[in-house]
């Protein structure tokens, strides 16, 4: 199958194509100039024969995403049709590379880096998820890497609200191999890293599917592999279904618990145990990523924060297999208090427990007031027996006990 336009066609009557950047089953992707503005810009078309209903979703999203504004979304500028009735969006042109690309020249990446790209892919899915968008086709070839003003490397999500079907959807389809030499949207390649029910299903799927993506990605990342592979879609629809993907920690004993624990809460078969929405990721992994990636996911939840209720701070985030923030810090019991040199001091010396003061301090009441009544009794006893001063002694009626005697019977 060869590219349905060619370098030097004009698109729309103001696009002129300067080459081909893809294409296949999910339509192409060019590189082009605005001829009045002299902008660069990318256009995707979709495929001739895709049906009504494909392109009327693909024109409705497209244009929802024009809305989305945020730094790390590859931002579509212009919607229309052709006259042949063929949708396209028009969108920011990028120089840079995509994961991919990254990933088949070093693999697999150190885990600040790998949180680094994701929790930027987060920021970007949260202001999509906010507007009702559902990217559906995630993989490392949709987070691409260009580079901020100041030189940092900056993820741009592609194709926010013009996302691929999932594979075999349209009819007659039958999961066609990719093409060759930079086919786009290749069938096998985006089911490693989608949803299970966007496997089996071309049913518009909700935004955990994007968290499934999402975990496979840094599966990949950390790992060197997806968590499933197969030589054909149908094994591999198979395999994401019903198997279990190998422990993170197998394959890269550094990996820290809690980080695999949010990997396979991500890649939890049904929807419903993994994290809510990509704020909770993007919170679950922000102990381990470095100021500027826990400044990003405080970004993601500032972002749902206004179309999401509020949760209980014990319960931000859970994760499949009941992960939270504030999991470390309940855990952990109060330390004893230290003396100078650093031991732990007797249990005489510390501080009351919390809700012993009460109990303590009646104590130390009773205490006191025993101490003054035994030195009132004493100054009395000692003013008896000295009397005033040349005073004669009293007279006491025979056998009438002294004061001191009857004191200690």
């Amino acid at each position: 199958m060869n590219a349905p336009v060619v370098a030097g066609d004009v698109i729309a009557e103001q696009y002129r194509v300067d080459r081909i950047l893809g294409w296949g089953e999910a339509g192409t992707v060019v590189a082009a100039s605005h001829l009045a503005r002299e902008q660069r810009v990318a256009l995707r078309l979709l495929p001739g024969d895709c049906t009504p209903a494909r392109a009327e979703g693909f024109l409705r999203e497209a244009r929802a995403a024009m809305q989305l504004k945020g730094e790390h979304v590859a931002r579509v500028l212009d919607v229309g049709q052709l006259g042949a009735g063929v949708p396209y969006a028009v969108t920011e042109y990028l120089e840079g590379r995509d994961l991919s690309e990254l990933l088949r020249e070093r693999s697999p990446l150190e885990l600040p880096e790998a949180l680094d790209l994701l929790l930027q892919a987060c920021v970007a899915l949260a202001e999509a998820h906010a507007a009702g968008i559902v990217h559906g086709a995630l993989e490392p070839a949709s987070l691409f890497l260009t580079t901020a003003p100041g030189g940092a490397t900056l993820v741009k999500v592609l194709d926010l609200g013009t996302a691929q079907e999932p594979p075999g959807a349209r009819e007659g389809d039958g999961g066609a191999p990719a093409q060759p030499d930079g086919g786009l949207g290749a069938p096998l390649s985006m089911a490693l890293y989608m949803a299970p029910e966007r496997v089996r299903s071309s049913d518009p799927a909700d935004a955990r599917a994007d968290i499934w993506s999402l975990g496979a990605i840094l599966y990949r990342l950390l790992t060197g592999q997806p968590p499933f592979e197969a030589s054909a879609l149908a094994d591999l629809a198979l395999r994401v279904a019903r198997a279990e993907p190998a422990l993170p920690s197998a394959l890269r004993p550094d990996i820290p618990p809690a980080v695999e624990r949010v990997l396979l809460g991500c890649l939890a078969k049904d929807p419903s145990r993994r994290p809510a929405n990509v704020a909770e990721l993007a919170l679950a992994l922000a102990p381990h990523a470095s100021s500027t990636g826990q400044e990003r996911a405080q970004r993601a939840a500032r972002v749902l924060g206004a179309t999401l209720p509020p949760r209980p701070r014990a319960s931000l985030p859970t994760i499949g297999l009941g992960l939270g923030v504030d999991a470390r810090l309940r855990a952990a019991p109060p330390r004893p208090p230290l003396d100078v040199a650093g031991q732990s001091a007797p249990a005489s010396s510390r501080a009351p427990e919390p809700g012993a003061p009460d109990r303590g301090r009646s104590a130390a009441r009773l205490a006191l007031i025993a101490a003054i009544a035994s030195l009132i009794a004493l100054l009395g006893i000692v003013a008896v027996r000295s009397g005033a001063p040349g005073d004669p002694p009293a007279e006491r009626p025979e056998g009438a006990a002294s004061p001191t005697s009857a004191g200690r019977r």
